[in-house]
């Protein structure tokens, strides 16, 4: 018996038997291994730092917190980040204050496929240490 996959164009999996795979669908990225294992939701528990000043220079953002993979990524602000898998307890970024214009907030979160972490705020502030909710 086959086992059919549709998967999103440009997604990386592994597959162990035979099975039929279409390119190029349109839904959830899908969460296939070898063994059919789902990965575990992350837990993110801290960020440092989690501020930085509007304009500065590029900070380096660690992670810390449970279920971390190779696979995991930072997501900052909605987006998916460049993300440096340090131990299944901390992993790390770059956060660019200098593309920042103002003062602002933004949630950062952990995703391991389809499964996020609880988020944590991440703050830019003015000079003066002002900040406003976006």
């Amino acid at each position: 018996m086959a086992i059919t996959y549709s998967v999103p164009a440009g997604q990386v999996f592994a597959l162990n038997g035979p099975a039929t795979v279409t390119v190029g669908a349109s839904y959830e990225e899908p969460v296939i291994s070898a063994r059919g294992e789902q990965p575990d939701t992350p837990v993110l528990n801290s960020i440092t730092p989690s501020t930085a000043v509007v304009g500065d220079v590029d900070v380096e953002m660690v992670c810390t917190g449970s279920g971390f993979t190779p696979d995991s990524k930072i997501v900052f602000n909605g987006g998916d980040e460049a993300t440096d898998f340090l131990s299944d307890t901390e992993i790390k970024t770059t956060v660019k204050p200098s593309l920042v214009s103002a003062a602002i907030d933004v949630p950062v979160s952990v995703r391991n496929g389809p499964l996020y972490s609880a988020d944590q705020t991440f703050s830019f502030t003015a000079s003066g240490g002002a900040t406003s909710r976006r």
